[in-house]
């Protein structure tokens, strides 16, 4: 890690994607919806039933969830949907990939993950369904929205230099999915207490440092990483060698706020 630490100015965003086909492939999975959207949706929700939906998030294993409105800018390759929130939820990558290392069994395991993970969100959207809300899944696995952005959006976290979101509970190490809503009442964030991340990311380079296939590149003049999405096989051999890199995922979160504290103070 570099000695020479600089806090004005850094860049926020560091990732700039490059390749020409998605690092994830072409594979899909069933809707597994088993409730229909209702006729005439509900638009608010109460906090009674809220703090219900969050208990029952609990019990599916889901880390975290956070709520965001003016989703239309994440949307990708040009598609555009008629909601204009979103119900941001995380889930853990399993031990067994990491254990297992880059391979076709580990890129199993990440398949037999996004397949849980997948399932458990419409079995989510199917509960606001039977509660009156109309919704839209996000698959984890789908290139339907830019999940990084959008959860940095909701104050869930912030994205480091890998491009993936890191949030306190879990780091970079989770899967993020997300149900499109209409409701109106969300508990939306203020704002983002986690932005410091992305600062202490900028000096790291950990995740690039690590990667087996050198699909994050920094470019030393502004500081930006490159994401080569043709060299990375995170979606096609379960390779999880940045996550398993980063500081975040090593010594948590608590640890590496500290860190920084100490570097800002020493060089303020």
């Amino acid at each position: 890690m570099s000695d020479n630490w600089n806090f004005d100015g850094l860049v926020q965003d560091v990732l700039v994607k490059s390749g020409n086909k998605s690092c994830c492939g072409d594979i899909s999975f069933p809707d597994t919806h088993k409730l229909d959207n209702p006729s005439n949706p509900q638009s608010t929700i109460s906090n009674d039933l809220l703090n219900e939906f969050e208990k029952y998030l609990q019990e599916l294993g889901i880390i975290e969830v956070a709520y965001v409105n003016g989703i239309n800018d994440y949307f990708l390759h040009g598609l555009n949907f008629d909601f204009d929130s979103a119900i941001v939820i995380s889930y853990e990558i399993s031990k067994s990939i990491h254990d297992e290392g880059a391979g076709d069994k580990a890129q199993a395991f990440n398949n037999e993950l996004y397949e849980s993970f997948g399932n458990i969100t419409y079995e989510i959207s199917d509960y606001l369904r039977s509660h009156g809300f109309e919704t839209m899944v996000a698959h984890p696995r789908e290139e339907t929205i830019d999940f990084s952005h959008l959860a940095q959006k909701a104050g869930m976290g912030a994205i480091g230099k890998s491009g993936l979101l890191i949030s306190p509970k879990k780091g970079p190490n989770q899967k993020i999915a997300a149900i499109l809503v209409n409701i109106e009442n969300l508990p939306l964030l203020n704002c983002n207490k986690h932005e410091w991340i992305s600062r202490y990311c900028n000096y790291c380079n950990s995740c690039v440092k690590a990667c087996p296939q050198e699909a994050l590149i920094i470019n030393r003049k502004n500081k930006n990483v490159e994401f080569i999405a043709d060299l990375c096989i995170g979606c096609t051999k379960g390779c999880v060698e940045c996550i398993k890199a980063c500081p975040f995922y090593k010594k948590g979160y608590e640890h590496v706020f500290k860190k920084y504290k100490k570097l800002k103070a020493k060089l303020s």
